[in-house]
């Protein structure tokens, strides 16, 4: 009995060291946590990095969950139960509001560093800097994107920041690099350094940057090419042609690739379709606009391989009755009494979701009854059909299948040389090979600029198949040689090697970084070769990143400006301080409204609160319009003399002959300059106003009291333009 009394003591006496143990550990775990969040706060002078709080949740994941098990009931009789309360509610408190705590010793912490920065550098450019300006200086980050609204200071919030660095002395003058993407917009910012904070400081473009780096590896300046790759390429292209096989792959591309036609299956509404149609119209090599591409193709090769066609004439039947009207068949022979019918549906036997139903016939069966109507029809009247279908020309059988069918009907097919194809391809329209050489332009821009090769942009287009791709490379590939040759040979560089070879040197060892720190003007222009020479850069010896930018203003990827690295900042660069400038001084709250609405329709888009301090005067958009050009042209002249004395006054137009419309029409008079890189508008009534004619793209980051966007047309050249990208871009 005594022995089992021993027991049953024993085992409470385990069970209580259990339990106070338990407690123990509890209160431990909650104490560690407690006191890993008091220690945020043990310098109330110094910014809390918002990330601490994030690391503090899953450092003490367990103690926080713990926080709400009903465990903690059940150690009521430990020996230190009040101390576990005590560190219980201090943990749950932590819980609920240490992020609270944390914003607001931040912005306790940053209004103190703020206060002491304007007392440092005072105004920044005759002004006092806002809130969030004042933000983007005193904030110290490895890495920092700030997100500037168009209007709202960002290169005075630039100079802020250098002003701040030196007068802080963070950084000395030579300690600072300043990168933008214009010799223009450089030699600025350059100038208002100097003028704001009477120091010199490396501002530079990127192929500045490239070349400075060159020249300190090699000890000499580098030979820049002087070649004009626009002419090069032309005066190539016309040399290539003399090979028989260069001709005829060119002639291929220019009859049935240049365009990237969309099927009739590519839309949603028959509208949609004919405005495409409209803006890309499918015109054959005789001059003739047709109802698809499909039919263009087909129209096409009966022109090369010497095949005379008429298109819709009416077939030699009368075969008008209550329900059908005079059939029209697409083509006809008439050297071999042959029609040629291209019949718009899918494998399946469908026609595309736009097509309208007959009656209580759906639209695909009354299409595939019509089909058989006109069988039948060329059946009973003894008259020959070639039947070519839509998913023939998706497949990319049709003109194979065409070939074919025209054999066995003794078609005689005599195929014209490259030479008379080219002959009728020049002839069709006007500067057809500036286009190309334009593209090609691009192209081998492009592909310089990424470091990338022929052989890996054409396995880039395998895995999307594209024929029109891979012509294309075709076409460029002995232009291109012949262009990287020619650099080799005369011992040249380009701009696109001013940052690769600059990357190339960095990446060697050869050149190391002087910099403590780099800032980045219009970063969301940057490139994948600026990104990688930026990124090697720091790989050589590290530095902070501080960049400015504004994804809503990112226009220039034809160029090859890539938005995902200011969309993806932290994927590239890693942990990211981000803040915004959102007060804009350019332009009044209403069309903010409407830029703002307009823009954020794509969600990809970084959400702005865009604030002006202008008060609205009226509306901020009207609309000048005119039953034609000149008309339209004389209104916009009446409105500018209704304009306050000394306006500054911008025409914008999307391409540099739209500034045409205003010098044909007499009232206005253009005139070039060649040092500003505009078009100086002359308005003999009103010569105290400042009026000058730009492209959308030559605008950006300027301004002016009012401004007249001109070609607003609804056409393939007009604003915005319907002319579409190729493929391969």
């Amino acid at each position: 009995m005594i022995n089992f009394i021993k027991v049953l003591l024993n085992r409470r006496k385990a069970k209580i060291a259990a339990r106070n143990e338990l407690c123990d550990n509890t209160i431990a775990r909650f104490k560690s946590a407690n006191e890993a969040a008091d220690r945020l706060f043990c310098d109330a002078h110094v910014l809390i990095d918002t990330d601490e709080y994030t690391k503090w949740k899953k450092t003490y994941s367990k103690a926080l969950q713990e926080t709400r098990s009903d465990e903690i009931k059940k150690l009521k009789k430990a020996e230190h139960f009040s101390g576990l309360i005590n560190e219980h509610t201090k943990l749950t408190e932590n819980k609920k509001h240490l992020e609270q705590r944390i914003l607001f010793h931040n912005r306790k912490v940053t209004n103190e560093m703020i206060k002491n920065a304007y007392a440092l550098i005072g105004n920044v450019e005759g002004r006092k800097l806002d809130r969030q300006q004042m933000e983007c200086i005193v904030k110290d980050s490895h890495n920092h994107l700030v997100i500037a609204g168009a209007g709202t200071g960002k290169t005075t919030t630039v100079i802020g920041k250098i002003k701040f660095l030196l007068k802080s002395k963070q950084c000395a003058p030579e300690d600072i690099l300043v990168l933008s993407f214009t010799n223009a917009s450089a030699s600025e910012m350059n100038e208002r350094i100097r003028k704001e904070t009477g120091y010199n400081i490396a501002a530079s473009t990127f192929h500045k940057l490239g070349l400075n780096i060159i020249s300190a590896v090699d000890a000499a300046f580098p030979k820049i090419t002087q070649l004009r790759l626009k002419k090069f390429i032309k005066e190539q292209i016309l040399t290539e042609m003399k090979s028989e096989s260069y001709l005829k792959l060119l002639n291929a591309y220019m009859v049935y690739n240049r365009i990237s036609a969309k099927s009739e299956f590519d839309f949603k509404t028959k509208e949609e379709y004919e405005e495409y149609l409209k803006f890309n119209p499918p015109i054959t090599l005789c001059g003739n606009e047709v109802k698809s591409y499909g039919e263009m193709d087909i129209a096409n090769f009966l022109t090369q391989n010497g095949i005379q066609y008429i298109y819709e004439q009416p077939y030699k039947i009368d075969t008008r009755t209550e329900i059908y009207g005079q059939y029209h068949p697409d083509f006809y022979l008439p050297d071999y009494d042959i029609y040629i019918e291209y019949f718009g549906i899918n494998r399946n036997g469908e026609v595309p979701p736009w097509f309208s139903a007959y009656g209580t016939t759906t639209a695909s069966q009354h299409y595939l009854d019509s089909i058989e109507w006109k069988r039948n029809l060329h059946q009973s009247n003894g008259t020959k059909m070639i039947e070519c279908f839509a998913y023939e020309k998706s497949e990319g059988t049709l003109l194979e299948n065409l070939h074919r069918n025209l054999i066995n009907f003794e078609v005689c097919i005599t195929p014209k040389s490259e030479a008379e194809v080219w002959n009728q391809i020049s002839q069709s329209e006007d500067d057809i090979l500036e286009g190309v050489v334009e593209l090609f332009e691009t192209v081998i821009n492009l592909i310089k600029s990424n470091r990338y090769s022929i052989e890996y942009v054409r396995k880039l287009n395998a895995e999307r198949e594209n024929t029109n791709n891979n012509i294309i490379l075709l076409l460029i590939e002995p232009i291109y040689n012949a262009y990287n040759d020619y650099l080799a040979k005369n011992g040249e560089i380009d701009f696109n090697d001013m940052i690769n070879t600059a990357r190339q040197y960095v990446d060697e060892g050869k050149y190391i970084n002087p910099y403590k720190y780099v800032i980045v003007d219009e970063y969301q222009d940057i490139s994948k070769s600026r990104f990688l020479l930026l990124n090697s850069l720091r790989q050589s010896s590290d530095y902070e990143l501080f960049c400015v930018g504004d994804d809503w203003q990112s226009i220039y990827r034809f160029a090859g400006s890539d938005i995902s690295y200011i969309i993806n900042f932290e994927h590239y660069w890693g942990r990211t301080e981000i803040s915004k400038i959102e007060t804009t001084y350019r332009f009044p709250k209403k069309l903010i409204d409407i830029s703002s609405d307009f823009i954020m329709k794509n969600p990809m888009q970084i959400r702005k609160n865009i604030v002006s301090p202008n008060a609205d005067a009226g509306f901020a958009l009207g609309e000048v319009s005119g039953f034609n050009e000149r008309c339209a042209i004389e209104f916009v002249a009446k409105r500018i003399n209704d304009l306050p004395q000394k306006s500054s006054v911008f025409f914008i137009g999307r391409y540099s002959f739209d500034a045409e419309l205003l010098n044909k029409s007499g009232l206005f008079e253009c005139r070039y300059d060649n040092q500003l890189g505009l078009i100086k508008i002359i308005y003999r009534p009103r010569p105290d106003l400042t009026l000058n004619f730009l492209t959308a793209h030559k605008s950006k980051g300027l301004q002016a009291d009012y401004v007249f966007i001109i070609n607003n047309k609804k056409s393939k050249m007009g604003f915005p333009s319907k002319i579409q990208d190729s493929p391969i871009l």
